[in-house]
């Protein structure tokens, strides 16, 4: 696996029945530095959101909040308040759990037990 890549495996849900998904997320990006050296730490954080809630939903498992408070390793809080200003900024961030702002009542897919490979 590439510089940058974790390996996230997710549990997915269908009918009652659980099986696992393995992720492969770009968790350092190759502008990562400059953007932290330009905008700061808040912009490279918004931008992992996004990446990382984009590869997940193309692979199948969409993240939750506690999945990407794991990986970026900030608090619940913080991570509410940046897709908040993201959402403001007309981008459509994909989170688990969450329809149109509210809580999704079906949402039955949940991630787990992050682990970097090859650090």
């Amino acid at each position: 696996m590439e510089f940058g890549k974790v390996e996230y495996r997710c549990v997915v849900q269908k009918n009652g029945k659980p099986f696992f998904r393995t992720l492969h997320l770009t968790l350092i990006g190759l502008e990562d530095k400059k953007l932290l050296s330009k905008k700061g730490v808040r912009a490279l954080r918004l931008n992992r959101i996004m990446r990382l809630t984009a590869e997940a939903m193309e692979q199948g498992c969409p993240l939750g909040y506690e999945d990407l408070s794991n990986l970026l390793m900030t608090s619940l809080a913080t991570l509410k308040r940046d897709v908040t200003y993201l959402e403001s900024q007309d981008t459509k961030v994909l989170i688990r759990g969450r329809r149109n702002g509210r809580k999704s009542p079906d949402a039955a897919i949940f991630c787990h037990a992050a682990k970097e490979v090859g650090a």
